[in-house]
Order: C-alpha cells, then structure tokens, then sequence
C-alpha cells in the first residue's frame, strides 16, 4: 500500500498541487485505506508544532520583515558598493555582496532575492547589463541567505536531526561566505569575458561613511550569534531578541517603521510562518508513514549494499539531492532525505553537522534552477524575463555551487572548524 502513497504524491505534484498539500493528502489517502485512526493523523499533524525551538521561526522571519520593511537593503547595497564597485561586473558583484550582507539579516533567500533585486536588476538593465545574467546573478546568489545565519531551515535540519541550533548556525559561516566568494569570482569572469563596465573606484572614506550607515543593521547577526555562542540565551530568546532589536532600530535610529509597515511586516511574518509549518506538518505525517513501513532503512540498505567506497557513496547521496533539489522545495526534501541519508553519512564516519551543511547546500542549489526555483521565479519576474532565458546563465553559478558543496564535503574543516572553537 505504500506505493499507492507515493504514486497518489507524484501524480497530485504532476496535477499542480503544493508539495505540502500533496504530501499530506496522499499520506491521508494511505492512513484511510489501511483503516488506521484518524485521530492518528490529527495528533500527528498538530504535535509537530509544539516544539520550543520551532518557536524561533517567526521569530527570525518577523525581524527580518522589520529590516526590510525599514529600508535596510539600501545600506546594505551602499556597503557592498563602496566595496566591490571596482571589479568587472560592477554591479553585479555589488548583488552577490548585498546578498551576503542581507543573509545575516533576513534569514530567508526569497526576501533576498526580492529586496535586492528589486533595487539592483533594473539599475543592472540600465547600465547595459543583458537581462537573464542580472537575474542569474540575483537568484544564485541569494541562496546564501538560508545559509549564513540565521537560518529558519537550519532550525528545521537542527531538530530532525536532533543536532544544536548553535552549532548549525556556526557551522553556515564559512560556508556561506565561500558560496559568496566562488559567485564573486563567477561573475568577474563572465564579467571580463563579455566586457561589462566597471565602476568608478570608491573611496576609503566613502566605505567608512556607507559601513557607519549601516553599522546597525549589520550588528543584529553578531549580536544574535553572540548571544547563542556566550550562553546569554537560547536560539529562540535570541531570535525573539532580535525582533525587539529590529523594532527599536527601524523606530528610533533609522526612523523608517511606522504603524503602517510593522503591519505590514506582521502579515508577512504570519503568511511566512504558516506556510513553513504546514509544510512541516504535512511533511512530518509523510515521513512518519515512510518511516513506519520501513522505506528509509530500506532505501539506505539498498545503497550501502551498492559496496561503494565512502567516498563514492557520498558522491551518489549529493548527486540525489541535487536532482531532488530542482523538483521539490527544500523543506518537504528534508524531511524525506533525512531519516534515510543521515544514516548512511554516520555509518561511513561523517560528521552529522558537515553533512547537514552539505544537505542544506546541495538542496539550495535547487532554488535557482528550474522548474521549481523560488529565487529563479522572483528574478525573473523582477527581470521581465522568461526563466527559460536564463539557463545559460545560470549554468555557470550551478556548476559552481556543487563544487562548494564538494569541498564541504571532502574538507571538514570548512564546516566544523569554527564550531570546534565554540566547544
């Protein structure tokens, strides 16, 4: 009976039906033929919500809602133009800065996405820039936004996996700054190769006046992650510490909010969150069915029977997630790739957190790829552009996306040696 779940999950995606929706419908199918109680699925549906460190969630997308409501992204982008202006590309390596400034501030890839590009795609346009590379550039480059902290998805990966917040928060640092400096360097080449301007060269006291402008927006990750790593407060007081200090700033050093944006930012943060915890919870009910048929022990006995090297089985667990990561989004993913990778990763000695990193990342690619990519969607909307127009500019951002998620692989101690020193 458990393929009649996943065949009713492919042809409800096939039909157009939300990923949440899907799941949870076909694991309701599954629990009405097989006579189990309702009650069962309620139960599961709802206790998934009841978890302290899940609480962090709105937390963290109500502040980030407050900065961009506040009109942080335009410092942020003065920040990373008064830094990298000069190189090829000017300005799109100015959008894969401000891309790793907003990550620390936001947590989410798509307000990113959204908020930089809004600012950046149209100016890019303006400078002779071809259409699909300034969306290319916008869409890769905010999938950092998941990975520098803080991190909604890391809160979800920390607690199926039972592993710390804070350590997962540490351990997307280097990571993402990688990310950040491999699509820099992607975009200065393609820059040179196809003759797009630079821009006039910055002065230092322009970038000192730029960085005291946005000295408060940029405090909120270090104040946030100093709080987790000194013991001062957990994930959750921390994000809640957050929304507290994105309001006091937006209100009375910038004076940016009103009455009018905090409502605003209110409605987004509950449409956010409740989008994230439906698909949590369909999700869960989804996996549990999965797990109780014995699927992902299965699954994982069927790779380990493969007797490849460790080195080779890896290889064979991220090329999976890549695929899965261009047709799915990235939450129902976790819950599925979880109970049956993570198994697999320990049993060949990796440690769980590097692998949560090199899952986050081998599935972030994928929202910048079609046919699914949130980020690809919203900067090709910016863009005015078809997103069929923009795969060969994305090609090269791809290509090198999986090799970062290779050295995350291969090399620890990109991902464990900061949280080595947090120990």
């Amino acid at each position: 009976m458990i393929w009649i779940m996943v065949i009713s999950f492919f042809l409800l995606i096939i039909f157009g039906v939300p990923i949440a929706f899907a799941m949870g419908a076909s694991a309701l199918f599954y629990i009405l033929i097989e006579g189990i109680p309702l009650e069962m699925f309620s139960q599961r549906f709802f206790t998934n919500t009841q978890s302290f460190a899940f609480l962090a969630i709105p937390f963290f997308i109500l502040a980030g809602n407050l900065m961009i409501q506040g009109k942080i992204a335009q410092r942020i982008i003065n920040v990373a133009d008064s830094m990298v202006r000069q190189l090829p590309g000017g300005l799109g390596c100015v959008s894969v800065v401000t891309s790793m400034g907003m990550a620390g501030v936001s947590g989410s890839s798509v307000a990113d996405a959204a908020s930089t590009g809004s600012v950046l795609i149209p100016e890019m346009k303006k400078r002779g820039y071809n259409a699909s590379f300034a969306a290319s550039i916008n869409a890769s480059s905010s999938v950092v936004g998941i990975i520098i902290p803080p991190s909604s998805t890391m809160i979800i990966i920390a607690w199926l996996a039972n592993l710390s917040i804070a350590e997962m928060f540490v351990a997307g640092i280097i990571p993402g700054i990688l990310i950040g400096i491999i699509y820099l360097a992607t975009t200065v080449l393609i820059s040179i190769k196809r003759g797009y301007p630079r821009e006039e060269k910055p002065t230092f006291k322009e970038f000192l006046y730029h960085i005291r402008k946005a000295s408060w927006a940029l405090l909120l990750p270090i104040i946030l992650l100093g709080s987790i790593l000194l013991g001062i407060a957990t994930a959750t007081e921390a994000a809640a510490i957050s929304v507290v200090y994105a309001l006091l700033v937006g209100l009375f050093v910038y004076r940016s909010l009103n009455w009018k944006n905090i409502y605003s930012s209110l409605k987004e943060t509950a449409r956010g969150t409740a989008v994230v915890m439906v698909t949590v919870c369909t999700s869960m009910i989804f996996t549990w069915v999965l797990i109780s048929e014995g699927i992902p022990r299965m699954i994982a006995n069927a790779l380990n029977g493969l007797g490849l090297p460790g080195w080779a089985l890896i290889l064979v667990l991220i090329a999976i997630m890549l695929v899965a990561g261009m047709i799915m989004e990235l939450v129902p993913n976790l819950f599925l790739f979880i109970p049956i990778f993570f198994p697999i990763a320990t049993d060949i000695g990796m440690d769980p957190i590097q692998f949560s990193i090199v899952m986050l990342v081998s599935l972030a690619l994928g929202m910048f790829t079609p046919p699914v990519g949130a980020t690809l969607f919203i900067s090709c909307f910016i863009a005015k552009i078809g997103i069929e127009k923009t795969i060969k500019d994305i090609f090269p951002y791809f290509i090198a996306g999986i090799l970062v998620v290779l050295l995350l692989a291969f090399i620890p101690i990109l991902t464990l040696g900061l949280p080595s020193l947090f120990q």
